[in-house]
């Protein structure tokens, strides 16, 4: 008996395996979940504030506060797979560039930078941690953003689509990261924006089962970093300010970064990742922060 022996529920006509069946079930359902949500929230503004801990912070933010899904702006073009793809591997090169720099000194290799990568910036050194519970934590987030650059190029070629080369990064533009704190601090808004990212992406890929698929599970794994991250946040006592209004810091009453109606995390369209990425809320902006020159792909704009 073959084993494709049910109905696609998402590409009619096509058979799918047990297991692509119970991908394209929880795939509906979280849609359904985010789409019952209520669209009226809005991004307040934010910056970047390189303090003691050298956190992201938001300017008049309510800590606590989150709404669960942030109003995405209007667009005229649908984003492709390949767009929405790419935008996702910007992110990754930072947090593997980011992690591996922290915990080996060196950053990602060169082999999946493409042709033209750009330029590494800041003055990000190897981070002599004390609690070796971080250093394990760290360790790992390093292999695992490490290894979502990997999957997600071949990934993509796999699918007869091109990845773009890594960006230039700025990896000091929170400021020195040099102690236990500063890296729970950071890391932890870094995994919460890459999650919501991944969140705010579902809907552009339901037309490709196999993104939607990768796409799916390196989000599941993203949660997971967020909250370990949050959980030592907390037995630390590590203060990892919000990074826009949606954002729920960790505290020992805040464990979760969802929202106290819906139980829900917040999903951010492209533009709202950007914003915190470029550390600027204007309109049209293409550069900034983290991304000197901004994002490669089509998606670069907030």
């Amino acid at each position: 008996m073959s084993k494709f022996r049910n109905s696609s529920l998402l590409q009619p006509g096509e058979n799918v395996t047990d297991d692509a069946l119970l991908t394209e079930m929880n795939i509906l359902a979280s849609e359904r979940r985010i789409n019952q949500i209520s669209r009226r929230n809005f991004l307040a503004t934010t910056s970047l504030a390189a303090g003691a801990a050298g956190t992201l912070a938001l300017t008049g933010c309510s800590t606590g506060s989150n709404t669960g899904l942030l109003t995405p702006p209007t667009t005229t073009t649908a984003p492709t797979v390949s767009d929405i793809l790419n935008f996702a591997l910007n992110l990754e090169y930072l947090e593997a560039t980011f992690y591996l720099t922290l915990t080996t000194g060196t950053g990602l290799p060169a082999a999946l930078q493409g042709t033209s990568p750009g330029a590494v910036t800041g003055s990000l050194a190897q981070v002599t941690f004390v609690d070796p519970g971080v250093q394990d934590l760290a360790n790992q987030l390093a292999a695992d953003e490490l290894a979502h650059v990997t999957f997600l190029r071949a990934t993509m070629q796999s699918l007869s689509l091109t990845p773009v080369d890594m960006p230039a990064l700025n990896l000091a533009a929170l400021g020195a990261i040099t102690t236990d704190a500063q890296f729970l601090a950071i890391a932890r808004q870094l995994e919460a924006t890459g999650v919501s990212a991944y969140e705010g992406a579902i809907g552009g890929l339901v037309s490709n089962v196999a993104a939607l698929n990768y796409a799916a599970v390196i989000h599941d794994t993203e949660g997971q970093h967020e909250g370990a991250l949050r959980q030592y946040c907390i037995a630390n006592g590590v203060t990892s300010g919000a990074i826009d209004s949606a954002d729920v810091p960790p505290t020992a009453t805040t464990i979760f970064n969802t929202n106290g109606t819906t139980g829900l995390n917040t999903a951010r369209s492209t533009s709202q990742v950007l914003m915190i990425a470029y550390a600027n809320t204007a309109a049209g902006i293409t550069s900034g922060g983290f991304y000197p020159n901004g994002v490669n792909g089509n998606i670069k704009s907030t």
